[in-house]
């Protein structure tokens, strides 16, 4: 909403700053309270930056430029989402853990003089003086905190408890839909998914999501806990995956405009299935060489994936709804991260009741869980294929129009 009414380049910066800010108080922290609130106030800066650096990318760019674009912007996202925990592993190992907070601080300074010189300036917003929906923010903060909460603490509560799904039910979710289809300026616009693509590719970009952090994490935990690693080598570890990623994804924009967007994200679930199959051999004995080849096969599985989600997603919303629509895919990103490490955290769990408690007893429970998850999300990344080849309509991105959804009232 902030995007759309005040502009993605003003609410990127004021993001940007929030979490530089925020970085440095995190790093300077002297209570545990500070730190949390700190962290709190990055994921504010960061909730501002994602959905303005989206829309940027797609008012800025156009027709083949898009895809590469969005290509870059995934690859970079994918390179840190997976080499973050490298890199702080490397600071708080030589530094302390103040660094991995610290080092924001002279990177977030640079890219707010890059920013202030090189984003492109946007036309006003004619929903610049549209009504606030309040309504709308607060339920869906109610209801995407109990969702992720909920999902966060299955292995407490349990899958059947009816405690969590009391949880998962969440009143703020359906109160949010209420709201919504009543507002007068909605904080998310029903008509959205009425747009080509874009509810189907956020619905495979959730489970894309779901089944790459949950490998990122549960492997990174099977080198330390099993292999008896270094955070800093579990990381080194798991390079070829995270490498891959960086590198396939600037290909599939290119790709996308010539081939479409359905046959990368079905070839590229395909392959990330049958990576996560060659992983699900997992046993105690496993060390980096014998993971490879799953990694080498996921990572181009999830190379190939994650800019055609997007470009699916969003490629056919209007420009002037392009910071929602960007705040909706962020959203179902996150909710499928959550997801995912909670499946995969309950499977571990009914193998390895114990937990992190016997990491120095008999691992082989451990690496039967994560055997059965490497299974099941194998079976989530067919299910994505399948819903990918289902939904994702393709079309020419050079000549086609975007989707027109009726304006919105003021």
């Amino acid at each position: 909403m902030c995007t759309d009414r005040f502009g993605a380049r003003p609410v990127f910066l004021a993001g940007l700053m929030v979490f530089t800010v925020s970085s440095l108080a995190a790093g300077l922290s002297a209570t545990g309270a500070m730190l949390i609130g700190m962290r709190a106030a990055q994921g504010a800066g960061a909730a501002l930056m994602g959905p303005s650096a989206l829309a940027i990318l797609m008012t800025a760019f156009s027709g083949s430029a898009r895809g590469v674009a969005l290509g870059v912007w995934s690859g970079v996202g994918a390179t840190a989402l997976a080499g973050g925990p490298l890199v702080g592993a490397a600071l708080t190992r030589g530094i302390g853990w103040q660094a991995i907070f610290l080092v924001n601080v002279p990177l977030g300074a640079l890219m707010l003089v890059v920013g202030l010189i090189g984003l492109p300036r946007a036309a006003a917003s004619r929903r610049r003086h549209a009504r606030v929906d309040a309504a709308g923010m607060v339920f869906s903060a109610i209801g995407l905190a109990a969702l992720v909460f909920g999902l966060t603490q299955a292995g407490t509560f349990g899958w059947t408890s009816p405690v969590l799904w009391t949880i998962l039910a969440a009143v703020g979710l359906t109160g949010f839909v209420v709201v919504e289809r009543r507002a007068r300026a909605p904080l998310l616009d029903p008509a959205l998914f009425r747009v080509p693509n874009f509810l189907g590719g956020n619905v495979v970009g959730l489970l894309n999501l779901a089944v790459m952090c949950s490998l990122f994490f549960f492997l990174a935990l099977y080198l330390q806990v099993a292999a008896g690693a270094s955070p800093v080598t579990a990381g080194i570890a798991l390079l070829p995956l995270t490498l891959l990623g960086g590198v396939l994804a600037p290909l599939a924009g290119w790709l996308v405009p010539r081939v479409g967007a359905r046959l990368l994200i079905v070839s590229g679930m395909t392959l990330t299935a049958g990576g996560l199959v060659l992983l699900a051999g997992i046993d105690p004995a496993w060390g980096p060489w014998q993971l490879l080849p799953g990694l080498l096969l996921a990572g181009t599985g999830i190379g190939l994936v994650s800019t055609p989600i997007t470009t699916a997603a969003m490629d056919e919303v209007p420009e002037e709804r392009a910071g929602m629509a960007g705040a909706a895919h962020n959203a179902f990103r996150m909710v499928g991260l959550s997801l995912g490490v909670a499946i995969m955290g309950a499977i571990v769990a009914t193998q390895w009741p114990g937990g992190l408690a016997q990491a120095n007893g008999d691992p082989s429970g451990f690496t039967t869980g994560i055997s059965i998850g490497f299974l099941v999300n194998a079976g989530l990344a067919v299910a994505a294929a399948g819903l990918a080849f289902a939904t994702i309509r393709t079309r020419a991105v050079e000549d086609a129009p975007r989707a027109e959804v009726g304006p919105i009232a003021s």
